[in-house]
């Protein structure tokens, strides 16, 4: 388990963030204006993923071959991000190992390649489920209440237009975890199906639109 000053602070970066041509700088950008202390990033499967979904269609593929197939979508993903700002520094090795991205690198997670050396660890009670019920918002809030994270911030393409509750500190900014806006996320299908349960066990959950002008992460 790691201790609140060495746990990791999850990002959870789109994958249909991957279109804008100077996401690398923006990411970079958010970590170094929030501050944000241990950062791991975890990248969204977008269009790799959505290929994977049309061959589980097509072909039959169980759950479990599809969301393999996904995770190393994922793994693709995130191995294009050191491409882009020399700042990120690919993680495939558990938090756990103590095995830490050099000072002022943002880590940048290798799901598929940390689930096979963690999941030989963990009871199978604990292993991540393999559904399309569990995307990248899931799969980051797994990781996140596996190494104790005390923030998760979703990095999206879309704002939280009309979810924010009275009593709020600034622009759509939200005090604490509320259930019933998780449920909306899920119903809206802003996030995936499992989320919700995911995320209850995480101190800080925050939304930001990415692909907008705006950068203040939104609490939720």
């Amino acid at each position: 388990m790691s201790s609140a000053d060495d746990s990791p602070s999850i990002l959870k970066l789109g994958g249909s963030l991957l279109s804008l041509p100077d996401i690398g700088d923006r990411v970079v950008s958010f970590v170094d204006r929030h501050c944000i202390a241990n950062p791991v990033v975890v990248v969204g499967g977008g269009d790799a993923a959505d290929l994977v979904r049309a061959w589980a269609e097509r072909f039959q593929l169980s759950d479990r071959a599809a969301h393999d197939l996904a995770l190393r979508a994922m793994d693709t993903n995130a191995r294009l991000l050191p491409h882009l700002n020399r700042r990120f520094e690919l993680i495939d090795t558990p938090w756990d190992d103590g095995i830490r991205p050099a000072a002022r690198r943002i880590g940048v997670l290798c799901c598929h390649s940390v689930l096979e050396k963690l999941e030989v660890r963990l009871p199978r009670t604990q292993h991540l489920p393999r559904s399309w019920d569990v995307t990248s918002d899931s799969i980051a809030a797994w990781f996140a209440v596996l190494w104790e994270a005390e923030h998760l911030y979703l990095l999206k393409s879309a704002d939280m237009s009309g979810m924010a509750p009275a009593g709020r500190s600034g622009p759509g900014v939200i005090r604490q975890v509320r259930p019933h806006i998780v449920r909306s996320l899920v119903q809206r299908g802003s996030v995936d199906r499992a989320f919700e349960v995911f995320c209850a066990e995480i101190p800080r959950v925050a939304w930001c639109n990415l692909r907008g002008s705006a950068e203040e992460p939104h609490n939720i």
